[in-house]
C-alpha cells in the first residue's frame, strides 16, 4: 500500500525536518522525519522494550510491534512516505530497491523499519532540550521521593539542582529518568546527604472535613488500612513517598484548619 509520496524534484528543504538512515543489504536509504515526534515514537518503543523485559519474554521488538502500538502514528512521524539514496539530493530508490532490501513495498512497513532500526540525526540542539527536560523530571522525582536523613526533611529542588552541577551529573537522553534515578541519587550522595524513603503514617482526619480530606490523602500516598468511625470521622494508616510527607500534612493542616492528626510509624 502506498501513502503520500512524491515530494520535490530536486534539492529537498529540511526545514524543521531532519534525516534517518538504515542500511539494509549493500544499500543505504534515507527518510525525512519530524524530530519530536519521531522522538515521542522512540519512547514509546523504549517502554514496549522495557515491558517484554519485566515479563522476561526475551523477545526482541519487531515491526508488527511498532505498526500494532495505538501510541505510535507513522504519519505524524513522516511528513512523507518517500525512500531516498541521498535525501538532500532528492535521489529516490527503485522500488526493486526496496523488495530487495525490505522483502516489501508496504511504506508503512519500511517506515516502521526505519523507526526501530534507524540512524537519526538529532541536532544538538534537540538533544539539549530532550536532555533539560530529562534532568529536570529526574530532579523532580528526587525531591519527591527522597530526604536527608539527617533532618528527615526534603531537600528543596534547587539544591538537588546545584548537587547535579557539584556531581557533573551525566544524563542520557534515550534512557527514562526512572532508569536514571538510582545511579544519580549514588553521584549526588558524594556531595550532599540524601537517599530515597517512603514513610509509614498514621493519620485521623475529624468527621466534617473526612471526605475532602481523603481524596488529598490518595493524591499523595497510598492507603495502606482505612477505618471509617461511627462519628463520621476517618482513621488511616498510608505509605508515601519521604519527600511528599511536608507537602501533605501542609495541604491536611489548611484543610482541616489545624484538626487533623498524624503520627509517623517507621521514623
Amino acid at each position: 500500500m502506498s501513502y503520500a509520496r512524491g515530494g520535490p524534484k530536486g534539492n529537498f528543504d529540511l526545514g524543521k525536518f531532519i534525516i534517518v538512515k538504515i542500511n539494509k543489504g549493500k544499500k543505504q536509504f534515507e527518510m525525512v522525519v519530524d524530530p519530536e515526534e519521531a522522538y515521542k515514537g522512540k519512547q514509546v518503543l523504549r517502554k514496549l522494550r522495557e515491558k517484554g523485559e519485566k515479563e522476561k519474554t526475551g523477545q526482541v521488538l519487531t515491526i508488527e510491534d511498532v505498526l500494532g502500538s495505538k501510541d505510535i502514528d507513522l504519519h505524524s512521524i513522516f511528513p512523507t512516505f518517500d525512500f531516498f539514496e541521498d535525501v538532500k539530493k532528492a535521489d529516490r530508490v527503485t522500488e526493486n530497491d526496496l523488495e530487495t532490501a525490505f522483502e516489501t513495498t508496504d511504506d508503512r512497513k519500511i517506515a516502521a523499519y526505519f523507526l526501530l532500526e534507524g540512524d537519526f540525526a538529532w541536532t544538538k540542539a534537540q538533544r539539549e532540550k530532550w536532555l533539560e527536560k530529562k534532568r529536570k523530571q529526574i530532579i523532580n522525582i528526587l525531591a519527591r521521593n527522597s530526604i536527608n536523613p539527617q533532618t528527615k526533611h526534603p531537600h528543596p529542588p534547587k539544591r538537588i539542582e546545584k548537587a547535579f552541577e557539584e556531581a557533573r551529573v551525566s544524563i542520557d537522553v534515550n534512557k527514562s529518568a526512572e532508569e536514571q534515578v538510582e545511579g544519580i541519587l549514588k553521584q549526588l550522595q558524594t556531595i550532599i546527604p540524601i537517599r530515597m524513603e517512603a514513610v509509614q503514617m498514621a493519620i485521623k482526619i475529624p468527621a466534617v472535613y473526612a471526605a475532602k480530606a481523603y481524596n488529598t490523602v490518595e493524591k499523595y500516598a497510598q492507603v495502606k488500612q482505612s477505618e471509617w468511625q461511627t462519628d463520621g470521622s476517618w482513621i488511616g494508616m498510608v505509605s508515601m513517598p519521604a519527600g511528599l510527607q511536608l507537602e501533605m500534612l501542609d495541604k491536611l493542616n489548611k484543610l482541616t484548619h489545624g484538626r487533623m492528626e498524624s503520627k509517623i510509624i517507621n521514623n
